[in-house]
């Protein structure tokens, strides 16, 4: 039987916020309760999208986390999910379990205040920047406005220390996805406990800036963190991400990317950190392109027999698919 999943990212709110019912299945989606009952998805976070452009962040944050709540309320086949202790009981059942997020810290509007509000809305991660820099942290992308007081480095800013010991503090997750390799090593150092990259692959394998260097990715397994693997064709493929980059769109028929190259990554990655430190963060109904074969979250279980076809034991694949953020979060619980 197929291992329960845990994803450490989609982009889903944007479904519900065009008023998509992801109880029943959807077309041209990639997350609905259909499709997370045909891959055993036990936990799905849904992160809640903050622009680089949004006026009143944290108003917005907040509206799709009323949506993500709302949705993790409205069937009996999903439930919400912010400890370890309801993961596990979530683990034992037959239901999926709803985490929320937020995805960049513009979120908060430079108030710890404000980031505190977050987790008392049962926030368990962040993902601290996205295209763009915020004042107190650079993104890998390099645009926007960043304010250079750093602290320990170019990446983070003093009251970006102060976040990532705030968050520490009240128990939400840093994810570095999208941060630059600078603030990745400033927040890295800073953090008390386990960071992740909720959704990035490996840059030896295809050289995207979202990707993580063999340098990171070592520094996360030995500081027990995680990495993800990104689901999206240009961050998989290293001619998929030339096409993307010379703004030539999506994969075509010339352009064959296999969903073999998902494996491909986490062997890699696995290889380079050890197999504490890889999970899954798909970053479905966020990504203009998948490889072929994949159409949502029932493409799960196919992965674990691409991982069990390449010698992978019972034990690494669930780890993989669950058990390593579960120790993750339960660091963070206490």
């Amino acid at each position: 039987m197929p291992y329960k999943t845990i994803d450490l990212h989609c982009d889903s709110v944007s479904s519900l916020m065009d008023g998509k019912d992801l109880r029943i299945r959807v077309p041209g989606v990639h997350v609905d309760i259909p499709r997370l009952r045909e891959g055993r998805v036990a936990l799905q976070v849904f992160a809640a999208y903050v622009p680089a452009s949004a006026g009143q962040a944290f108003a917005v944050a907040n509206e799709k986390l009323d949506r993500i709540d709302a949705f993790s309320r409205s069937d009996e086949r999903v439930a919400p999910v912010e400890t370890a202790a309801e993961l596990r009981a979530i683990l034992a059942a037959e239901k999926t379990g709803i985490m929320a997020a937020v995805e960049n810290g513009l979120a908060i509007e430079n108030s710890l205040e404000k980031l505190e509000q977050l987790r008392r809305r049962n926030v368990r991660i962040m993902t601290l920047v996205h295209s763009e820099h915020n004042s107190w942290i650079a993104s890998c992308t390099g645009t926007g406005s960043f304010c250079p007081d750093a602290e320990s480095g170019e990446g983070l800013s003093r009251f970006g220390g102060q976040v990532v010991d705030a968050m520490n503090d009240l128990g939400i997750i840093p994810d570095l996805s999208h941060a630059s390799e600078s603030a990745f090593w400033d927040v890295i150092r800073r953090s008390k406990k386990p960071i992740i990259a909720s959704h990035s692959c490996a840059y030896s394998l295809c050289v995207a800036g979202r990707n993580l260097t063999d340098e990171q990715l070592r520094a996360l397994g030995d500081s027990g963190g995680l990495a993800g693997v990104n689901f999206f064709s240009a961050y998989l493929s290293e001619p998929c991400r030339l096409r993307y980059e010379n703004n030539a769109g999506p994969s075509t028929p010339e352009l064959h990317v296999p969903s073999s190259l998902i494996a491909d990554h986490i062997d890699y990655m696995v290889n380079m950190a050890g197999e504490d430190c890889v999970a899954l963060g798909s970053d479905f109904d966020g990504i203009p392109d998948l490889p072929e074969g994949v159409s949502g979250c029932e493409f799960f279980p196919v992965l674990e027999e691409e991982l069990r076809s390449r010698g992978y034991t019972e034990k690494r694949i669930e780890k993989i698919f669950s058990a390593n953020f579960l120790r993750v979060l339960e660091e963070w619980d206490n």
